[in-house]
């Protein structure tokens, strides 16, 4: 007699198969090196080398900088380019830090490690996170780096264009594990301009030549089909120790997601530590786990100015709002719609800005779909530097583009809990004027 508490209800179904990882047939050379490999204070690759070469060259300048990203300024480069370890040649006359990959991927990790942190005046090394960072085992800080270029390197700590995390992630490895083979493979100048399509920028690229990933030979100046005389790959082939990191990453995936083949993808929350599993087993030294330090909030007004973005071209109203640094971001987008007097509030709202780390983040109206929200954060936590600006858009349909600049941060006031308005300037446009036909 069948037990109908314990029957199968999808016996005789076909059931899926786990998805395979795509490198599946090196897996045993792979094992192999990663058991033998040892990463020495020099590094596999330079990367641990270079980074210190970029650390103390940012420790012992006072470097000053006029980019509102607080990028490196152009006239330290030369320099600075001639001591790593593989300096790369350009046909500009004025290069800018994007245009030397070799030094901005390295840059790009150092700040979103909070290794150097930078305004629009200066670029200086943050010595508190320094000190936790020379505690760290060379193995530990190898792949501590290999996890921040994976999850957090994005171009738009420099101004690039913004991508979405898993983007990154799943282009950057993609192009490790699918796109290169251990023979040479030949690229034209379109390689750097279509990264989701199995191509990789110039400073991603230069990040795995330093990471012994991959090895590269340069497009020459006269091999090139168009105008771009800056860095560009010309071939590349992956490196046996690229080839075991791409397969005991991919072999964590397959292990805990559901798919592995076109889209590479890491869990949503992932942070430090997420590739640990991957790599442990191999060096038993990765321990620590690099951890970013919890951002208090900062008491204080928050002064903001705020305006329409000119390149909309709808006015030239401007209102400068004090801000309680435990106002939520939600109370703040209804007090700049208030100041603007948008009577109709009932759309959502984005909230987009980078904060002291350089990192994109983005807080939505809590009717959205996905998070994180604007009523879950008050100003103060935002860790958005002074002078610094926050993109504020509202009504996905009319899309009214704000720009929010914290001009200063005043000490506390007793007992203001609600935000002010305390001055305006221009005539604010109307939400939805009325037509002039007849």
């Amino acid at each position: 007699m069948k037990d109908e508490f314990f029957e199968n209800p999808d016996a005789g179904k076909k059931q899926p198969t786990k998805p395979i990882n795509p490198m599946a047939k090196a897996a045993e050379r792979c094992r192999q090196l990663l058991t033998e490999t040892q990463v020495s204070a020099g590094g596999l690759g330079s990367i641990l080398s270079d980074l210190q070469t970029l650390i103390e060259f940012i420790g012992t300048r006072a470097i000053t900088t006029g980019s509102n990203r607080g990028n490196l300024p152009t006239a330290v480069l030369p320099e600075l380019n001639a001591l790593l370890s593989q300096p790369i040649q350009l046909e500009l006359k004025r290069p800018l830090l994007k245009d030397y990959p070799n030094i901005a991927g390295l840059y790009v990790l150092l700040r979103v490690m909070d290794l150097v942190r930078a305004n629009e005046k200066r670029v200086w090394i943050n010595d508190e996170a320094l000190a936790r960072w020379v505690r760290l085992h060379p193995i530990e800080q190898y792949f501590t780096l290999l996890e921040a270029w994976l999850v957090d390197a994005d171009e738009e700590v420099l101004g690039g264009e913004r991508r979405r995390g898993f983007e990154q992630f799943s282009s950057n490895l993609r192009f490790l594990a699918d796109t290169l083979s251990t023979r040479w493979k030949t690229f034209n100048d379109g390689i750097h301009t279509c990264g989701f399509l199995g191509g990789v920028t110039a400073l991603n690229a230069q990040l795995q030549i330093r990471f012994g990933l991959i090895e590269v030979q340069p497009l020459a100046l006269a091999q090139r089909r168009s105008s771009t005389r800056g860095w560009i790959m010309g071939k590349a082939r992956r490196t046996p120790w690229g080839e075991a990191v791409a397969w005991a990453i991919l072999e964590l995936l397959c292990l805990d997601e559901d798919f592995c083949s076109y889209y590479y993808q890491l869990p949503e929350d992932a942070d430090f530590g997420v590739l640990q599993p991957a790599f442990q087993p191999y060096f038993p030294e990765w321990q620590k786990v690099w951890a970013e330090p919890e951002v208090a909030a900062r008491p204080g007004v928050y002064v903001f100015n705020a305006s329409l973005d000119p390149r909309r071209r709808r006015g030239e109203a401007w209102h400068r709002l004090a801000v309680p640094h435990d106002a939520s971001l939600d109370e703040l987008a209804m007090a700049i719609l208030a100041a603007f007097k948008f009577t109709d509030t009932d759309h959502l709202y984005e909230f987009r800005y980078r904060d002291q780390l350089g990192k994109s983040r983005t807080y939505n109206h809590p009717y959205c779909d996905d998070g994180p929200y604007g009523h879950e954060i008050g100003v103060g936590e935002t860790a958005l530097p002074e002078k610094g600006t926050m993109k504020f858009l509202f009504d996905f349909g009319d899309r009214w583009d704000f720009i929010l600049r914290l001009d200063r941060i005043d000490p506390p006031i007793r007992r203001m809990n609600r935000i002010q308005l305390i001055d305006s300037g221009g005539q604010s446009p109307e939400q939805y004027p009325e037509s002039n036909e007849p």
